[in-house]
């Protein structure tokens, strides 16, 4: 697709994958703006709450694999619209406050409709628009895309929900904002982006794909570095109830800080991302300083006493450790096309990392929930910060080893290149 596009075209398309790519996960994870009005409409405990995104993480995982093949396969364009449209459905599901089993249900649904059929072919039509050296800025600014479309849509509905009243009642409301949204740009999507040709290449052993993509010492390496990043993030969806929880903040209130940490300075991470590692050379430096900063963020959400004066403070560092997690988020899958992974395993390679790397989806929240149930106020929450520290503490050995391979991999294709010129 990126060799015969123009660059106006590229950019065009980048987009509208980027606004896809983050309207579609609004949905199953509305709880990082709305934790409280989504949970009391649901009637639910924090430990089923979280296993309504264990379902979701379970069948994820399940799917990442044949996500990936698929992705080689068959139009990016059929498969990123359908999905809009299938998760947009499943949200007015979801606003008639279904029982537990049909959230369980529900949350399955999702797991097929933003990962089988789109979560690859999402990354792969990112990839494909460019070089090896394009990488980091185009998942950079592809990250970016995606926060400035959920934080004109995050923006206007909590505008709506505090004309509201702030009430779980009227929640129904923008649970249908968000369905509706989703589905015009799956139509959009489906009108707009190109069909790509499936590489000639590409055989219909998905198992063959797998051990080759197995055998690369990146794939396992980036598998750990994103399943602890990736965890970080998920965990720190708990920072919104952390405000209300701890520091007494109204719902609203704390919606408009999950806000600005989940959506306001996303496309501004992105961009800072994309700028400094395509000045650098590479992503994984860019990735290694991100979270020596955002360690020392949580060590002073860790360390600072409950009071009501500080509530600006904390507010601020939140909004700041989703700002660094957004910056991580952009750079985390470069290293795969900076390595030169064929075109025709790109979807593979995706795949197979992100079964690994997104499994704590399987178990992340229901951890969590339970560590906030049986550790009420703000005990459980720094339990949740030290879990954070830790993980970002793998990320960052992992990524020391991965620079090391990295470096490794393009000495050799110089020593190539430059024996192949000596011998013409």
């Amino acid at each position: 697709m990126g060799k015969t596009l123009s660059s106006k075209q590229k950019w065009i398309i980048l987009a509208i994958i980027a606004i896809a790519g983050g309207i579609i996960y609004e949905l199953p994870y509305l709880r990082y703006t709305y934790y409280k009005p989504l949970q009391l409409g649901l009637g639910l405990t924090n430990a089923q709450f979280g296993a309504s995104m264990s379902m979701y993480g379970l069948i994820a995982m399940i799917f990442y694999l044949p996500g990936g093949w698929l992705a080689d396969r068959f139009s990016h364009r059929k498969l990123i619209g359908f999905s809009l449209i299938g998760t947009g459905l499943g949200g007015y599901y979801l606003s008639t406050w279904p029982s537990y089993t049909g959230t369980m249900l529900l949350f399955g649904f999702w797991g097929v409709t933003t990962i089988l059929t789109f979560w690859s072919a999402m990354l792969k039509a990112v990839s494909m628009l460019g070089d090896e050296s394009e990488q980091g800025r185009l998942f950079s600014f592809a990250e970016g895309g995606r926060g400035i479309a959920t934080s004109i849509v995050a923006l206007s509905t909590l505008a709506i929900f505090n004309a509201l009243g702030g009430l779980t009642t009227n929640f129904k409301y923008i649970i249908w904002i968000y369905s509706t949204v989703c589905i015009l740009v799956g139509i959009a999507a489906w009108i707009m982006i190109p069909d790509n040709k499936p590489e000639e290449k590409v055989g219909a052993n998905v198992l063959k794909d797998i051990v080759v993509i197995a055998k690369m010492p990146i794939t396992w390496l980036l598998s750990v570095v994103i399943f602890a990043i990736y965890t970080c993030y998920t965990s720190s969806s708990y920072l919104t109830p952390y405000m209300t929880d701890v520091f007494g903040l109204s719902a609203v209130v704390a919606g408009v800080v999950a806000t600005f940490r989940s959506h306001i300075f996303r496309p501004v991470a992105g961009a800072v991302a994309g700028t400094i590692s395509k000045k650098v050379g590479s992503s994984i430096p860019v990735m290694q300083v991100t979270i020596i900063v955002a360690v020392a963020s949580l060590l002073v959400m860790l360390f600072v006493p409950i009071n009501a004066s500080l509530v600006m403070m904390v507010s601020v560092v939140t909004v700041l450790i989703g700002f660094l997690l957004f910056m991580l988020r952009g750079l985390y899958f470069a290293p795969v096309g900076e390595v030169g992974t064929p075109v025709t395993l790109m979807g593979a390679a995706v795949g197979f990392i992100s079964t690994i790397a997104f499994a704590s989806d399987t178990f992340n929240f229901i951890l969590l929930g339970n560590i906030l149930d049986k550790n009420p106020g703000a005990a459980g929450y720094k339990y949740i910060f030290m879990y954070m520290i830790a993980l970002f503490a793998v990320a960052f050995v992992g990524l020391s080893v991965l620079n090391r391979i990295v470096k490794k991999e393009k000495k050799s294709k110089s020593d190539e290149q430059d024996e192949l010129i000596a011998n013409k």
